[in-house]
């Protein structure tokens, strides 16, 4: 009755081939499957990264608008106006706007001005938490969006309106931004900023008229204030 294997060492050394190919072939196949693993989590993190980007974003702009649309009501100092018809954010009122000279620095660069521990604080608002929630994304912000106002003196000596905005992903800490340049465990803030040049109240006694927007600058902010 004939041997079931190869007799002598040719065919130990046969097997032992063998059994060689079949580890390489299972380590390639382990390493394929460990590198489409890695590929689809990175995928996933990638999505979700930009999905709190793109949140954070929206934000940003309803802080913006919302503020805007602000400084486009009379605020009650303009002459003519009924008593009462103070329609404006009393934070923004005119006489509080910090004034900035054109070759001065900005008030929005300064972190203790985002923090209430120093600066002007009559211009900065908190979007309330009914305009901060966006009805299509399903969450809410994890801190609702807030923007600051400042008046530019320009180097011809025009005034504008600085605004700028931050607004927050969901996965923000609510804890989180203390520090406005501390860069949070998860989620996301993105800053945008726009310079408004206002036209003037038009009819002067009219409460619900609004400023006309003669001109309108808008930039996304890469770099936050510096504590």
């Amino acid at each position: 009755m004939p041997h079931p294997w190869p007799a002598g060492p040719c065919g130990w050394r046969e097997r032992g081939v063998t059994l060689l190919v079949v580890l390489v072939l299972l380590l390639i196949l382990g390493l394929s499957a460990a590198a489409v693993l890695r590929d689809s989590a990175s995928g996933e993190r990638f999505a979700h990264n930009l999905r709190q980007q793109q949140l954070a974003q929206q934000q940003a702009e309803l802080a913006l608008r919302h503020c805007e649309a602000e400084l486009r009501k009379p605020d009650g100092s303009e002459a003519g106006l009924a008593p009462g018809a103070f329609l404006r954010d009393p934070m923004l009122a005119q006489a509080g706007l910090a004034r900035i000279a054109w070759d001065a620095a900005p008030a929005w660069r300064l972190g203790a001005n985002w923090t209430g521990m120093g600066g002007p604080a009559s211009g900065r608002v908190v979007l309330p938490q009914e305009l901060a929630d966006l009805p299509l994304s399903g969450s809410a912000p994890g801190r609702r969006p807030e923007c600051m106002v400042e008046l530019q003196e320009l180097a011809d000596g025009a005034l504008v309106h600085v605004i700028t905005a931050r607004g927050f992903s969901p996965a923000y800490p609510t804890a989180a931004g203390v520090d406005p340049t501390a860069l949070p465990a998860s989620g996301a803030v993105v800053w945008l900023q726009s310079m408004v040049l206002l036209g003037e109240l038009v009819p002067a006694g009219d409460a619900s008229a609004r400023r006309p927007i003669v001109d309108r600058l808008w930039r996304r902010i890469l770099q936050p204030p510096l504590p």
